[in-house]
């Protein structure tokens, strides 16, 4: 009987490099933060208990988001030019009244009221698809806090900011060799109301925090991610942007909406070339870590007073973790 594959010899092909794309928040600024919080819920993909900071963050962020398409007439036409509420706030006991009616409606089985802004309608439409995935507000409260920042944000920011805004969730990404980096700006604002012009445009990024009491690794952080952004945007653009902008949208946060911007609301980070070679740097050695982490699986916790009380507070892991309570650690409820 004839072979007819005799004699034939087929090479084993080299293995190929895993080129894996990293996120300039999600990976590397998390990483950075807590890399025991990274190995577990981006690398092993455990589902925190709790997602308290992430449901703040991604709601500011997406109604926001809703505002500026909602001024510039992408979803009706018809609101075009126009403030999302005319720049109107409702009080902080208007707010949680309606809340509490549509808890009261939803156990009765009677309709629920309708929204009485534009501001939380939107709110409640990305809140229902954050429910859908799991991530849910712990604290009434911080529905209420999310809610009246967004309104102040709206009434004293949205007459000059919106329509400034040129773009939103604005990707950038560029091959690294060893990997792809890649991350989204949250705003690109141009100087003029004429067309869009790169070297005119403004990177802004939204925080949901306060500027007052961030830690400075965290804001040494941030100023990296604004100056990878900048490098990122050159790459695709072929210019570096105006200016690299940091709003802290806690500053807003109060019992009725400021009359001006407060002072540690805005953090323009400089971006000069050589400061983004040095964060690019900083970045590439933070992947490298990151892959070195992935060899190894040993994630660990950042050293006691690098990392805010509030990121421990919330965290799964805090039981046994020597990094809370300024090394303290937590004591456990059981036994």
């Amino acid at each position: 009987m004839t072979k007819p594959f005799k004699g034939i010899s087929v090479p084993l092909s080299n293995n190929s490099v895993v080129k894996r794309r990293y996120s300039v928040t999600q990976d590397v600024v998390s990483f950075r933060r807590c890399a025991r919080q990274y190995g577990a819920f981006n690398v092993h993909k455990y589902a925190p208990a709790q997602q308290t900071q992430t449901y703040f963050g991604t709601i500011i962020h997406q109604v926001l988001d809703r505002c500026h398409a909602h001024y510039h007439g992408i979803v009706d036409p018809s609101n075009k030019g126009l403030l999302p509420d005319n720049g109107l706030t409702l009080s902080e006991e208007e707010i949680r009244d309606y809340f509490n009616e549509v808890k009261g409606a939803q156990k009765t089985g009677e309709a629920v009221p309708s929204p009485p802004s534009d501001i939380i309608r939107y709110f409640i439409q990305v809140e229902n698809g954050l429910n859908s995935k799991g991530i849910l507000a712990i604290r009434s409260d911080t529905r209420v806090q999310a809610v009246k920042i967004l309104q102040y944000f709206n009434a004293l920011e949205g007459p000059t900011l919106y329509p400034r805004v040129k773009d939103t969730e604005h990707r950038l990404q560029a091959d690294q060799t060893n990997h792809v980096l890649h991350g989204v700006v949250d705003l690109l604002v141009d100087i003029s109301d004429e067309n869009l012009d790169p070297a005119n445009c403004e990177m802004w990024d939204y925080k949901g925090s306060s500027r007052v009491g961030l830690k400075p690794k965290d804001l040494e952080t941030y100023e990296f991610q604004m100056r990878v952004y900048a490098y990122l945007y050159q790459r695709k653009h072929g210019v570096l942007p105006r200016k690299a902008v940091l709003y802290f949208l806690n500053e807003l946060d109060g019992s009725t909406c400021p009359s001006k911007r407060p002072v540690n609301a805005l953090v323009e980070v400089s971006i000069e070339p050589s400061e983004i070679q040095v964060a690019i740097n900083e970045f590439t050695k933070t992947v490298n870590q990151i892959e070195q982490s992935r060899c190894t699986n040993k994630w660990e916790a950042p050293a006691p007073g690098d990392i805010s009380e509030q990121d421990c507070k919330s965290c799964d892991l805090r039981w046994y973790c020597k990094t809370p309570n300024g090394g303290k650690g937590v004591k456990p409820i059981y036994p």
